[in-house]
């Protein structure tokens, strides 16, 4: 019984191998369309860089109540958003994520316009539509969700990643924060001390678009598309 399931089983696979031969001339095609395709579009997709600054949040020495607390058990009960049992890294991820310090980032380098030279008139100085000019609100959401990035490290260190077209820029703005998040701490008189471990260069080597990875992917899935069409074409021919 089990040697027939398993003969069953070899002309099955058979079959199929000698389907996706009789369709292998539209399989190449498919798949060397498919990759030439993704090739050319990577191609014409703008390059960025990434650049990545490190540093590390160091907090005061404490004594009296408040070391206390934080070697009870229980004091994980009485930790806050920025309170005084939380760690170091933590306040700082609070405030580099802030609306505050992204303002300040992006008025430093003019990023409203940056972020939007497509609708950025040179010769006039001006927008091209006045009566719709960019939101300083959707350039502070763009820089914190699409350009850059914040890593905490078990160690408690925090990376601080920005990607963009201009690899040079890219840099300024990772370096910026620090000093955003200074100028910010000093304000609020947070009691953390953040020390720069790395400081961020411009990338040599574009982050995106990965060509290579791209036309691999295309091909997979072209190929795992055409043996489904494949599959369909056969079973429509034998009811016809």
């Amino acid at each position: 019984m089990q040697e027939q399931k398993l003969h069953e089983r070899e002309m099955n696979l058979l079959d199929y191998g000698k389907i996706l031969w009789r369709r292998k001339i539209m399989l190449v095609i498919l798949c060397t369309l498919s990759v030439v395709i993704t090739m050319v579009v990577s191609l014409m997709l703008p390059k960025y860089y990434k650049s990545e600054a490190m540093i590390l949040a160091v907090a005061p020495e404490t004594g009296g109540l408040g070391a206390a607390l934080s070697a009870s058990p229980l004091a994980g009960a009485f930790a806050g958003p920025l309170g005084v049992l939380t760690s170091p890294a933590d306040k700082i991820l609070v405030l580099l994520k802030s609306r505050t310090v992204a303002e300040m980032i992006v008025r430093r380098f003019d990023l409203l316009r940056v972020f939007n030279a497509d609708k950025w008139d040179g010769a006039k100085g001006a927008w091209k539509d006045p009566a719709k000019p960019p939101l300083l609100e959707d350039t502070v959401k763009k820089l914190g969700k699409k350009i850059t990035a914040f890593k905490k490290s078990r160690e408690g260190s925090i990376t601080i990643t920005v990607e963009w077209k201009d690899p040079k820029l890219a840099a300024q703005i990772a370096n910026y924060y620090v000093v955003a998040l200074a100028e910010f701490m000093k304000d609020k008189s947070v009691n953390t001390t953040v020390q720069i471990v790395d400081p961020a260069i411009p990338a040599e080597r574009k982050s995106s678009p990965r060509i290579a990875l791209n036309m691999a992917m295309a091909g997979i899935l072209s190929l795992f598309v055409g043996v489904i069409l494949a599959l369909v074409l056969e079973n429509a021919q034998k009811k016809q």
